[in-house]
Protein backbone atom coordinates (compact mmCIF):
# COMPACT_ATOMS: atom_id res chain seq x y z
CA UNK A 1 0.00 0.00 0.00
CA UNK A 2 1.12 3.54 -0.78
CA UNK A 3 0.60 6.17 1.92
CA UNK A 4 -0.09 9.58 0.36
CA UNK A 5 0.31 12.94 2.09
CA UNK A 6 -1.57 15.69 0.27
CA UNK A 7 0.06 18.91 1.49
CA UNK A 8 -0.99 22.44 0.52
CA UNK A 9 1.68 25.12 0.36
CA UNK A 10 1.14 28.83 1.09
CA UNK A 11 -1.18 28.63 4.11
CA UNK A 12 -1.30 32.17 5.49
CA UNK A 13 -0.55 33.85 2.16
CA UNK A 14 -4.07 35.25 1.66
CA UNK A 15 -7.48 34.60 3.21
CA UNK A 16 -8.68 33.12 -0.08
CA UNK A 17 -5.86 30.58 0.00
CA UNK A 18 -6.62 29.82 3.64
CA UNK A 19 -10.32 29.27 2.92
CA UNK A 20 -9.55 26.92 0.02
CA UNK A 21 -7.16 24.88 2.16
CA UNK A 22 -9.85 24.60 4.83
CA UNK A 23 -12.44 23.45 2.25
CA UNK A 24 -9.97 20.92 0.84
CA UNK A 25 -9.32 19.60 4.34
CA UNK A 26 -12.92 19.37 5.43
CA UNK A 27 -14.38 18.10 2.15
CA UNK A 28 -11.51 16.47 0.29
CA UNK A 29 -8.28 14.51 0.47
CA UNK A 30 -6.01 17.21 1.90
CA UNK A 31 -4.73 16.52 5.43
CA UNK A 32 -1.59 18.67 5.69
CA UNK A 33 -0.55 22.23 4.95
CA UNK A 34 2.50 24.47 5.41
CA UNK A 35 2.11 27.92 6.92
CA UNK A 36 3.98 31.06 5.86
CA UNK A 37 4.91 32.86 9.08
CA UNK A 38 5.35 36.15 7.23
CA UNK A 39 2.24 35.74 5.09
CA UNK A 40 -0.28 38.58 5.00
CA UNK A 41 -3.00 36.31 6.41
CA UNK A 42 -0.96 34.45 9.01
CA UNK A 43 -3.30 35.38 11.88
CA UNK A 44 -6.31 34.21 9.87
CA UNK A 45 -4.55 30.89 9.27
CA UNK A 46 -3.76 30.50 12.98
CA UNK A 47 -7.45 30.95 13.72
CA UNK A 48 -8.28 28.11 11.34
CA UNK A 49 -5.71 25.87 13.03
CA UNK A 50 -7.29 26.55 16.40
CA UNK A 51 -10.68 25.33 15.25
CA UNK A 52 -9.34 22.42 13.20
CA UNK A 53 -6.86 20.57 15.44
CA UNK A 54 -6.60 17.58 13.09
CA UNK A 55 -5.15 19.72 10.31
CA UNK A 56 -1.45 18.79 10.07
CA UNK A 57 0.83 21.85 10.06
CA UNK A 58 4.32 22.47 8.70
CA UNK A 59 6.34 25.67 8.25
CA UNK A 60 6.74 27.01 4.72
CA UNK A 61 10.10 28.79 5.07
CA UNK A 62 10.06 31.88 2.88
CA UNK A 63 12.98 33.92 1.54
CA UNK A 64 11.35 35.44 -1.56
CA UNK A 65 8.65 38.02 -2.30
CA UNK A 66 7.22 38.54 1.22
CA UNK A 67 8.20 40.91 4.01
CA UNK A 68 10.70 39.45 6.49
CA UNK A 69 10.09 38.80 10.17
CA UNK A 70 13.42 40.36 11.16
CA UNK A 71 14.05 44.11 11.00
CA UNK A 72 15.40 45.15 7.62
CA UNK A 73 18.67 46.53 9.01
CA UNK A 74 19.49 43.10 10.45
CA UNK A 75 19.14 41.15 7.17
CA UNK A 76 20.17 43.53 4.35
CA UNK A 77 21.55 40.82 2.05
CA UNK A 78 18.14 39.12 1.90
CA UNK A 79 16.20 42.17 0.76
CA UNK A 80 15.43 43.91 -2.50
CA UNK A 81 14.93 47.61 -3.04
CA UNK A 82 11.38 47.65 -1.67
CA UNK A 83 12.28 46.20 1.72
CA UNK A 84 10.79 42.82 0.85
CA UNK A 85 12.72 39.68 0.01
CA UNK A 86 14.00 39.28 -3.54
CA UNK A 87 11.13 38.68 -5.96
CA UNK A 88 11.95 35.16 -7.14
CA UNK A 89 14.06 32.13 -6.32
CA UNK A 90 16.23 32.88 -9.37
CA UNK A 91 17.08 36.33 -7.97
CA UNK A 92 17.93 34.77 -4.62
CA UNK A 93 19.96 31.97 -6.22
CA UNK A 94 22.04 34.43 -8.24
CA UNK A 95 23.06 36.27 -5.07
CA UNK A 96 23.52 32.99 -3.20
CA UNK A 97 25.94 31.55 -5.75
CA UNK A 98 27.74 34.91 -5.94
CA UNK A 99 28.21 34.65 -2.17
CA UNK A 100 26.26 37.87 -1.60
CA UNK A 101 23.77 36.22 0.75
CA UNK A 102 24.70 36.21 4.43
CA UNK A 103 24.11 32.74 5.84
CA UNK A 104 23.94 34.21 9.32
CA UNK A 105 21.08 36.43 8.19
CA UNK A 106 19.36 33.43 6.60
CA UNK A 107 19.65 31.45 9.85
CA UNK A 108 18.27 34.32 11.93
CA UNK A 109 15.33 34.97 9.61
CA UNK A 110 14.34 31.32 9.24
CA UNK A 111 14.65 30.85 13.00
CA UNK A 112 12.37 33.86 13.52
CA UNK A 113 9.79 32.37 11.15
CA UNK A 114 9.73 29.05 12.98
CA UNK A 115 9.63 30.82 16.36
CA UNK A 116 6.61 32.86 15.26
CA UNK A 117 4.68 29.68 14.46
CA UNK A 118 5.64 27.98 17.73
CA UNK A 119 4.75 31.14 19.68
CA UNK A 120 1.14 30.62 18.54
CA UNK A 121 1.08 27.19 20.17
CA UNK A 122 1.07 25.41 16.81
CA UNK A 123 2.42 21.87 16.71
CA UNK A 124 4.74 21.55 13.70
CA UNK A 125 5.37 18.19 12.03
CA UNK A 126 7.34 19.17 8.91
CA UNK A 127 9.36 21.83 7.13
CA UNK A 128 9.41 22.88 3.47
CA UNK A 129 10.05 26.14 1.67
CA UNK A 130 8.74 28.60 -0.87
CA UNK A 131 10.18 27.72 -4.30
CA UNK A 132 12.22 24.93 -2.65
CA UNK A 133 15.07 27.24 -1.60
CA UNK A 134 15.81 25.02 1.40
CA UNK A 135 17.45 22.57 -1.03
CA UNK A 136 20.34 24.93 -1.80
CA UNK A 137 23.27 23.21 -0.05
CA UNK A 138 24.14 25.75 2.65
CA UNK A 139 20.48 26.70 3.16
CA UNK A 140 19.74 23.01 3.69
CA UNK A 141 22.44 22.82 6.36
CA UNK A 142 20.74 25.68 8.21
CA UNK A 143 17.32 24.04 7.77
CA UNK A 144 18.57 20.75 9.21
CA UNK A 145 20.14 22.59 12.14
CA UNK A 146 16.83 24.32 12.89
CA UNK A 147 14.78 21.16 12.43
CA UNK A 148 16.98 19.37 14.93
CA UNK A 149 16.80 22.28 17.37
CA UNK A 150 12.99 22.40 17.29
CA UNK A 151 12.54 18.63 17.14
CA UNK A 152 10.67 18.76 13.83
CA UNK A 153 10.81 15.41 12.13
CA UNK A 154 10.26 15.74 8.38
CA UNK A 155 11.93 17.92 5.75
CA UNK A 156 10.50 18.06 2.25
CA UNK A 157 12.59 16.19 -0.31
CA UNK A 158 11.14 17.50 -3.61
CA UNK A 159 12.68 15.00 -6.02
CA UNK A 160 9.97 13.99 -8.47
CA UNK A 161 10.50 11.08 -10.82
CA UNK A 162 10.09 11.68 -14.53
CA UNK A 163 7.14 10.01 -16.23
CA UNK A 164 5.85 9.71 -19.77
CA UNK A 165 2.93 12.09 -19.20
CA UNK A 166 5.42 14.91 -18.61
CA UNK A 167 6.55 15.03 -22.24
CA UNK A 168 3.43 15.77 -24.33
CA UNK A 169 4.70 18.89 -26.09
CA UNK A 170 7.32 21.61 -26.05
CA UNK A 171 5.34 23.69 -23.53
CA UNK A 172 6.58 21.43 -20.74
CA UNK A 173 10.28 21.89 -21.46
CA UNK A 174 10.79 24.82 -19.07
CA UNK A 175 9.17 22.89 -16.24
CA UNK A 176 11.27 19.84 -17.08
CA UNK A 177 14.39 22.01 -16.90
CA UNK A 178 13.35 23.28 -13.48
CA UNK A 179 12.75 19.70 -12.33
CA UNK A 180 16.22 18.70 -13.46
CA UNK A 181 17.70 21.54 -11.39
CA UNK A 182 15.70 20.71 -8.26
CA UNK A 183 16.41 16.99 -8.63
CA UNK A 184 20.12 17.74 -8.94
CA UNK A 185 20.17 19.48 -5.55
CA UNK A 186 18.06 16.68 -4.07
CA UNK A 187 20.49 14.04 -5.29
CA UNK A 188 23.37 15.89 -3.64
CA UNK A 189 21.43 16.17 -0.38
CA UNK A 190 19.90 12.69 -0.18
CA UNK A 191 22.11 11.44 2.67
CA UNK A 192 21.77 14.65 4.69
CA UNK A 193 18.03 14.41 5.36
CA UNK A 194 17.23 11.68 7.86
CA UNK A 195 13.43 11.85 7.72
CA UNK A 196 11.82 12.34 4.34
CA UNK A 197 9.15 10.72 2.22
CA UNK A 198 10.10 7.99 -0.23
CA UNK A 199 8.58 9.90 -3.12
CA UNK A 200 7.45 13.39 -4.04
CA UNK A 201 4.91 14.55 -6.62
CA UNK A 202 3.35 17.80 -7.73
CA UNK A 203 6.32 19.81 -8.97
CA UNK A 204 5.63 19.14 -12.64
CA UNK A 205 1.97 20.08 -12.23
CA UNK A 206 2.81 22.89 -9.79
CA UNK A 207 -0.02 25.44 -9.83
CA UNK A 208 -1.87 23.42 -12.47
CA UNK A 209 -3.12 20.42 -10.52
CA UNK A 210 -6.65 20.42 -11.93
CA UNK A 211 -8.90 17.35 -11.85
CA UNK A 212 -7.46 15.81 -15.02
CA UNK A 213 -3.86 16.33 -13.95
CA UNK A 214 -4.51 15.11 -10.42
CA UNK A 215 -6.04 11.86 -11.69
CA UNK A 216 -3.15 11.43 -14.14
CA UNK A 217 -0.67 11.90 -11.31
CA UNK A 218 -2.47 9.47 -8.97
CA UNK A 219 -2.60 6.79 -11.65
CA UNK A 220 1.18 7.08 -12.08
CA UNK A 221 2.14 6.97 -8.40
CA UNK A 222 4.24 4.04 -7.09
CA UNK A 223 2.49 1.11 -5.44
CA UNK A 224 4.06 1.31 -1.97
CA UNK A 225 6.04 3.53 0.38
CA UNK A 226 5.21 7.11 1.40
CA UNK A 227 4.68 9.96 -1.08
CA UNK A 228 4.11 13.68 -0.54
CA UNK A 229 1.86 15.41 -3.06
CA UNK A 230 2.32 19.18 -3.17
CA UNK A 231 -0.65 21.35 -4.13
CA UNK A 232 -1.72 25.02 -4.17
CA UNK A 233 -5.49 25.40 -3.73
CA UNK A 234 -7.03 28.84 -3.59
CA UNK A 235 -10.20 30.85 -4.05
CA UNK A 236 -8.76 33.86 -5.83
CA UNK A 237 -10.13 36.00 -8.63
CA UNK A 238 -6.69 36.51 -10.16
CA UNK A 239 -6.45 40.16 -9.12
CA UNK A 240 -4.10 39.66 -6.18
CA UNK A 241 -0.36 40.35 -5.95
CA UNK A 242 0.20 36.73 -6.98
CA UNK A 243 -1.80 36.61 -10.22
CA UNK A 244 1.43 36.57 -12.24
CA UNK A 245 2.04 33.02 -11.00
CA UNK A 246 -0.79 31.92 -13.32
CA UNK A 247 -1.78 29.23 -10.82
CA UNK A 248 -5.11 27.47 -11.35
CA UNK A 249 -5.83 27.65 -7.64
CA UNK A 250 -9.59 27.34 -7.86
CA UNK A 251 -9.29 24.32 -10.16
CA UNK A 252 -6.87 22.74 -7.70
CA UNK A 253 -9.31 23.21 -4.85
CA UNK A 254 -12.14 21.63 -6.85
CA UNK A 255 -9.85 18.73 -7.81
CA UNK A 256 -9.01 18.04 -4.17
CA UNK A 257 -12.70 17.79 -3.24
CA UNK A 258 -13.78 15.90 -6.38
CA UNK A 259 -15.72 12.73 -5.55
CA UNK A 260 -13.87 10.59 -8.08
CA UNK A 261 -10.49 11.13 -6.43
CA UNK A 262 -11.16 8.94 -3.34
CA UNK A 263 -12.55 6.22 -5.63
CA UNK A 264 -9.35 6.16 -7.71
CA UNK A 265 -7.23 6.16 -4.54
CA UNK A 266 -9.22 3.18 -3.24
CA UNK A 267 -8.85 1.26 -6.50
CA UNK A 268 -5.10 1.86 -6.44
CA UNK A 269 -4.88 0.83 -2.76
CA UNK A 270 -3.58 4.26 -1.71
CA UNK A 271 -4.31 5.53 1.79
CA UNK A 272 -4.37 9.20 2.76
CA UNK A 273 -2.20 10.11 5.74
CA UNK A 274 -0.24 13.08 7.15
CA UNK A 275 3.21 13.90 8.48
CA UNK A 276 1.68 14.11 11.94
CA UNK A 277 0.35 10.55 11.69
CA UNK A 278 3.73 9.27 10.53
CA UNK A 279 5.44 11.01 13.45
CA UNK A 280 3.33 9.25 16.08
Amino acid sequence: MLSLIVNADDFGLTEKVNEAILKSFRNGVLRSTSIIANGKSFDHAVGIIGSNPDLDIGVHLTLVKEKPIMDADKIPSLLGENGNFHNHAIDFAKKYFSEKISLGEVRNELNAQIEKVFDQGVKVSHIDSHQHLHMLPKILDITIELVNHYNIKFIRFPKEKFSGYMFPDLKSLSRIAQMIAVNHFCSRAKEKISYKTDYFAGFYFGGKLDRKNLLTLINNLPSDGVCELMCHPGLTDGSTDYSHWNYRQVEEMFALVDGEVPEVLFKRNIEITSFKNLSQ
